[in-house]
């Protein structure tokens, strides 16, 4: 079973309580065993996020990375505010903001599988720069881009809209990619680069770099979704019909998608009621929770959720 975003309401407050923290994306399990190796960026804030500015290499910020680097190769992008922005004057759609890169000098020793994740915040429907903008993969500083192996959007969270005009809003997310490639054998990595383009606005929260000795099959992630990323935005007063408690509570999460919740009034309870097949339709939707006897009194003080996608 796959893990739980997990929720939790207090007296009154919401406070977010993920496996993941919203910069972070998702741990790579490789099968076969082999070396491995692992680099992470997160928290890219400049020291002064009022001025555009590159400052040179961003090496890999989180515990255990290794010692590849984030590097600008086109464009304006800056760290800024917990994330690269690609600034504009302007409000165009799909409108290259700028090209970035992880270098790696000192790759895995016999890397056969590479894995790349990627947090992007959109811009005017747009994350990369369609249609050339996804990540590529160069080996070595010779020959051309390669495309990736395999590739899919794990995640999928509202982030606003844009307000065109009185009567246009552009819905924006943020996106959590993978990128996988899997390298010949023949193929002696020395140094590799992966860069990709970004449209103008666009925001990128993390980025996580993964290398194995082992090769891999070519869906790595194809069954390694992040849970959903669940917001509760108000919260129902607790009924009691004489035999049942019920509270109808309303969250934002992704569009269109089925969740599983699973609930409680104790958090370190191995007995969590399910609700389970929630259809999340526009991303806010309410949820009818039910528990026998009276609960009123303690659903007031505080409820815990869990949830997933019903299919894993």
């Amino acid at each position: 079973m796959r893990e739980y975003t997990r929720i939790t309401w207090v007296f009154g407050v919401v406070l977010a309580i993920t496996q993941l923290s919203w910069a972070d994306v998702m741990s790579v399990q490789f099968d076969g065993g082999g070396n491995t190796s692992y680099d992470g960026w997160e928290d890219l804030t400049g020291n002064n996020p009022d001025t555009i500015g590159w400052p040179g290499g961003i090496p890999s910020n989180t515990t255990q990375s290794g010692d590849a680097e984030l590097v600008r190769i086109s464009g304006e992008p800056f760290p800024a505010w917990g994330s690269i922005y690609f600034p504009s004057m302007t409000l165009n759609e799909n409108e290259l903001g700028g090209t970035l890169a992880i270098t790696d000098r000192t790759p895995l020793n016999g890397v056969r599988t590479i894995v790349f994740q990627v947090k992007i915040g959109e811009g005017l429907l747009h994350d990369f720069h369609t249609p050339n903008g996804y990540p590529a993969i160069k080996i070595n500083q010779m020959g051309s881009y390669i495309a990736p192996t395999f590739s899919t959007r794990m995640n999928q969270v509202p982030n606003g809209s844009y307000g065109l005009s009185e009567t246009e809003d552009y819905p924006i997310y943020i996106n959590t990619w993978a990128f996988q490639w899997n390298l010949d054998q023949g193929v002696s990595v020395a140094s590799f680069q992966i860069k990709f383009s970004a449209v103008t606005h666009a925001q990128v929260y993390a980025l996580q770099l993964d290398q194995t000795s082992v090769l891999q099959s070519q869906q790595v992630f194809a069954n390694n979704q992040i849970p959903p990323q669940i917001k509760l935005v108000s919260t129902g007063i607790p009924e009691f019909n004489g035999l049942d408690t019920f509270v109808t509570h309303t969250f934002e999460g992704p569009q269109n998608q089925t969740i599983d919740f699973q609930y409680s009034a104790d958090l370190a309870s191995s007995d969590w009621e399910v609700k389970g097949g929630v259809a999340t339709g526009n991303g806010t939707f309410p949820v009818t929770f039910k528990a026998s006897g009276d609960q009123r009194e303690i659903w007031r003080r505080r409820m815990f959720f869990r949830a997933k996608y019903s299919n894993n």
